[in-house]
């Protein structure tokens, strides 16, 4: 089993303004001091505060070591290995892109959706002035609007343009899980779609550590574990509601933590509400 490794989840709160996408603005009262981690998404962090000396290790090889100051920005690619220390707190933005909405954008926009290069740190002025836009908006506390994603997509096609990987490709160690380990993860998940499935209970069952379990399960599938598990939890609902399950009841069966939650997904995947699949149903309709 390789080394472990935290990994770090894209999230699901407020901040979040547009599919795919989260905001955020912190004001560390303590140094950062991060060990080895991870995140399954990419994360662009803007300081609007010096924090002092930094040292940054990401992926293999590459370092940094210096006094960032306001307005230099950080790229940390997905599942790219990371260490940071500062020693002093700082205010930063930071903007968090899931890799399917990043692999969307890169589609509609004829890029290759390939890979992102860890940068650090780099004075971007387009990505700094979006960053600020986009934590304003997260601040007026509005959620997901027109606005945030055309900012949101405008950030995006400017990452994958600027910030390419154009380096040779990764081995192919990397490879995608065995039939069986993935029977046994797809086994639980259809099983437990009401309960526990964290990175870390699917990388149990699979007997790999959550960072090789993500980029194994990726490799697969072609999705994310999270992304995974919420389509088959809004299919199942799809499922429920046509034999006539209620909107409630059907949120809690399938692990959703409110009925916003599923409208949410269920829109997004399948381009109609809950209710109006409910009332398509009742009306003796056939959605597709």
């Amino acid at each position: 089993m390789g080394e472990a490794l935290d990994i770090v989840s894209l999230g699901q709160g407020d901040e979040r303004l547009a599919d795919g996408m989260v905001v955020s603005r912190s004001s560390p009262l303590r140094p950062v001091v991060r060990g080895r981690h991870a995140h399954d998404f990419h994360q662009v962090t803007l300081f609007l505060s010096s924090p002092g000396h930094v040292e940054w290790q990401m992926g293999e090889g590459r370092a940094y070591s210096g006094r960032p100051t306001s307005g230099d920005m950080v790229l940390t690619p997905a599942f790219v290995p990371t260490l940071v220390r500062c020693d002093r707190p700082f205010e930063a933005v930071s903007v968090r892109y899931s890799t399917s909405l990043l692999d969307r954008v890169a589609t509609r926009a004829g890029l290759d959706a390939g890979r992102l290069r860890p940068t650090a740190v780099r004075r971007d002025t387009f990505a700094g002035e979006v960053a600020r836009k986009l934590a304003d908006e997260a601040e007026a506390g509005g959620g997901p609007s027109l606005l945030a994603e055309s900012l949101s997509t405008a950030l995006a096609v400017h990452l994958l343009r600027e910030y390419a990987d154009d380096g040779p490709l990764p081995p192919p160690s990397v490879a995608g899980l065995s039939d069986h380990e993935l029977r046994r993860v797809t086994d639980l998940i259809e099983g437990r779609l009401d309960g526990d499935l964290s990175l870390s209970r699917l990388a149990d069952v699979a007997g790999l550590s959550p960072y090789h379990f993500a980029r194994r399960f990726r490799a697969a599938t072609g999705t994310t574990p999270h992304q995974y598990v919420i389509r088959r939890r809004v299919e199942r609902a799809r499922a429920l509601l046509l034999g006539g399950a209620g909107i409630a009841q059907t949120a809690a069966r399938v692990g959703f933590s409110s009925q916003s939650h599923l409208h949410h997904h269920f829109r997004r995947l399948l381009g109609v509400t809950p209710g109006e699949l409910a009332h398509r149903s009742r009306a003796g309709g056939r959605p597709q």
